[in-house]
């Protein structure tokens, strides 16, 4: 399933829980936050300068080799499986 970017964020106390593997493109994103992923998490794209992720879970593999970015910063990322860089 793909996610928009700015669909993609829940909030500190309601995070988003997306069941099963999603693809999240990030264009011109600058951060994703409080979710829980019980699938996979594949995100492809070139975000804004910056990029932030933050309070999140995923259950499956993470794979960020799809995103052309400079500086991604990681706050507060749980990942169960795999994570390709």
């Amino acid at each position: 399933m793909e996610v928009v970017a700015e669909h993609f964020s829940g909030t500190v106390g309601q995070p988003k829980i997306y069941k099963g593997s999603i693809i999240v493109n990030l264009t011109n994103a600058e951060k994703l936050e409080n979710a829980v992923i019980k699938g996979n998490l594949v995100l492809t794209g070139t975000p804004s300068v910056n990029l932030t992720f933050s309070n999140i879970t995923v259950e499956g593999n993470l794979d960020v080799s799809k995103v052309e970015a400079d500086n991604i910063d990681f706050n507060n990322i749980t990942v169960a499986g795999d994570v390709e860089l």
